[in-house]
């Protein structure tokens, strides 16, 4: 018996031991991230005025600090690499419910991927991972059954991969992050560009529910909330694609679109394009500017004193 109560004993103390390092691990996995964005959300510390949503086309065409300086209005970026609209949606719902609420949305639009089928952007939970030590992003996981619901009682359940890095990870030197979440790319690609002048055709029975579906939540957790969206349509090296405008106008109020001006010689030259679909820090500001002034010339949005 008393070997029994010895073993009994034995165990619960090597079960709290490894729980314990479990946990010591789940916050060391969120300390060695360099994009801490996630941890900022869920704690309450990005309490701005203007948020800007998005893929690799947010994050890195639109510049958080220039928009905050040419608007007046505090600013972050919460956009993520490779992200679709639904990740979009669950970022604005973790924000809403653990900081205070913007007056503006921006929201970037891949077009014409924004609703199709598109392997390059996905639901990020990649991203969420790391930050599994949060019980509201495991539960995220939980649901899409990433992790068991026994992750709800054990933190060992809850570890990655990722949990278990020694040296802090970092931004590639061409990507880096500055302090309101924008990742600008720096240096030229050496791929040719070549300028698309076909306008291809858009097929809405291609579309996603799931998408459409986080979409029309977007834009209801804005107006419930009294957020001005603002919808950001960034250049691509290609001829604009007015078969894909066409149809977006049909599911939002046209008010807020915000385009990207298709006849700026800049958006036209491979010397402020990385790729096909992503700007330069140099070609991003123009297009940041571009957002500043449709802003600031709609009051509603930025009331001008």
């Amino acid at each position: 018996m008393k070997r029994f109560i010895k073993n009994i004993f034995l165990f619960v103390v090597l079960f709290f031991f490894i729980e314990k390092m479990a946990w010591l691990l789940l916050v060391n996995g969120v300390e060695k991230q360099f994009d801490k964005r996630l941890k900022n959300i869920v704690t309450g510390q990005i309490n701005k005025e203007l948020i800007i949503l998005g893929s690799s086309r947010g994050i890195g065409n639109i510049i958080a600090g220039k928009l905050q300086q040419e608007t007046s209005l505090t600013t972050h970026n919460l956009s993520y690499h490779g992200s679709n609209v639904i990740f979009h949606e669950y970022i604005l719902k973790l924000f809403l419910k653990y900081n205070k609420t913007p007056k503006v949305i921006i929201l970037t639009i891949d077009n014409p991927s924004e609703f199709l089928e598109d392997k390059s952007i996905t639901f990020r939970e990649d991203m969420l991972k790391p930050f599994t030590r949060y019980n509201c992003i495991n539960n995220t996981l939980i649901e899409r059954g990433v992790h068991s619901s026994l992750s709800s009682l054990l933190f060992t359940a809850r570890l990655h991969g990722s949990h278990f890095f020694t040296n802090k990870k970092e931004p590639h030197k061409n990507n880096p992050m500055d302090s309101l979440g924008t990742m600008p790319l720096l240096e030229k690609t050496s791929l040719y560009l070549f300028y698309d002048k076909q306008v291809k055709p858009y097929k809405i029975i291609e579309e996603q529910d799931a998408k459409l579906k986080a979409f029309e939540n977007i834009q209801h957790l804005c107006k419930t909330n009294n957020i001005i969206l603002v919808y950001a349509i960034p250049p691509s090296f290609n001829t604009f694609n007015y078969n894909f405008y066409k149809r977006f106008k049909t599911l939002v109020e046209e008010r807020h679109i915000m385009v990207y001006d298709t006849l700026k010689s800049e958006y036209k030259d491979t010397a402020y394009y990385f790729d096909e679909s992503h700007l330069l820090k140099k070609g991003a500001e123009i297009f940041t500017t571009e957002i500043s002034t449709f802003i600031n010339q709609n009051t509603d949005i930025n009331p001008q004193e």
